[in-house]
């Protein structure tokens, strides 16, 4: 997926990214703002050439002292192109149940941590259909 102008953007919650295709972002993959929890995982990541637009992660509308306490982690994602991936360190827990847990002590009402992942190299066979139905008036899809 080639992203020029929609990209993962969360604002609030829980988010589990999984064994998607990220292929030459203009300004970044994964973005947020306001605490949001993200868990990047199994995700392949192919940086532009261009050297100011290799960062994944966006932190919008907070100063770093702010976002370093945000929830945000990778596991298992292949970075491409000189792509990277800035962890935040709100939670150092290596269980994604914990990871999923807010700082108030509540869990997320959806149980994202148990969807497994796929191996990062699987995702272009995994992605290789993926996209918008290429439908036609009068014809199923």
């Amino acid at each position: 997926m080639s992203i020029l102008k929609q990209k993962s953007w969360i604002r609030h919650g829980y988010v589990h990214v999984v064994n998607n295709d990220y292929t030459k972002w203009k300004m970044y993959a994964i973005g947020g703002s306001a605490s949001p929890t993200i868990l990047s995982q199994g995700n392949r990541f192919l940086a532009p050439d261009d050297e100011k637009s290799k960062e994944v992660t966006k932190y919008e509308n907070a100063p770093e002292s702010e976002w370093k306490k945000w929830n945000w982690k990778s596991e298992g994602d292949r970075f491409l192109n000189g792509a990277f991936f800035i962890s935040s360190s709100g939670s150092n827990s290596s269980s994604n149940a914990a990871f999923f847990t807010s700082s108030s002590g509540s869990s997320s009402s959806s149980s994202a941590f148990d969807i497994s992942a796929k191996e990062s190299s699987l995702v272009p066979k995994l992605t290789a259909n993926a996209g918008a139905l290429k439908c036609k008036k009068g014809s199923a899809c």
